[in-house]
Formats: structure tokens, sequence, C-alpha cells
């Protein structure tokens, strides 16, 4: 599978993957909004970030939406990922390493020193935190959350 960035016309296929993946994630308990997912990717692809994905038989199975920005506290700009996405059947390492290079170049070539990018999905997190660090990322915190 080879890595393309998306179009503004792939966002109602990127809310529904991005669905399956709320729905067995961390988030499942939080109502999924298709319309809100949508309009964020249309926006990303359209140039208020990035959505790079992966088809297969032209379906898109996998991608990474993200942007840069400024830190609150200073002018240095960084880049961030909203969701790294793959289907089940679609998941494997080679994939997953395109997907996570096209976006650090791209960040890269909009400024940013570095990339954040976490597992807030709770979803196979110890694998996916190894990957992360075999791709040269270093742990900086844990996560938490409290349901009130």
């Amino acid at each position: 599978m080879r890595v393309e960035v998306a179009t503004p016309e792939d966002a109602p296929a990127l809310a529904a993957l991005g669905e399956l993946l709320h729905d067995t994630s961390s988030y499942a308990g939080i109502p999924y909004n298709r319309a809100k997912v949508e309009d964020l990717m249309r926006n990303l692809a359209a140039g208020a970030g990035v959505v790079f994905v992966v088809r297969r038989e032209g379906e898109i199975v996998g991608g990474i939406a993200g942007s840069v920005a400024e830190w609150w506290f200073g002018d240095e700009i960084y880049g961030f990922e909203y969701s790294f996405f793959m289907r089940e059947d679609a998941r494997n390492a080679f994939t997953a390493i395109k997907l996570v290079s096209a976006f650090n170049i791209w960040c890269k070539a909009r400024g940013a020193k570095e990339v954040r990018i976490g597992v807030t999905t709770g979803i196979h997190q110890e694998k996916t935190a190894g990957f992360y660090r075999l791709l040269g990322f270093s742990d900086i915190g844990p996560l938490f959350k409290k349901e009130l």
C-alpha cells in the first residue's frame, strides 16, 4: 500500500474509519459525531493540516491526521496528530512506518521542530508505544483520565 494525501472528498470515508476506531477505544463511551469528524477531516485535507492515507483496492484502510501549531507558551512550531487509524485487517508495521514518516516529513517542511504523538485509545498501548520508540520518539509522560 502506498501513502497518499487525502482530499476533502475523502472526508466521509475517513469519518467512517474513525468511527471504527472510536467504537473499540477508550473513547467508546463518548458519543461519536460523524458530521463533526467529516468537517474536521475535510478541513485538514483542504489545508488546515494534513491527512495521509493508505488504500486497498481504492478503499481507505488507514491514515494519520494532524497539523502543526505554535506552542501556547512560545513561537516555536510543533506537529501533532489528531488520530492515527488503521483498520484491523490492514495493520502492519511497514504501512504504519510509512504513514508516520510521511507525517514527520510534512511537519518538518512546515517548520516544526518536533512531533508529538500519543496512545490515548487504550488499544495495544505497550505495542504501540514500542513502535513509536522504534521510530525515535521518546516517552515524555503518561496520560490519565477520570470519569466525573
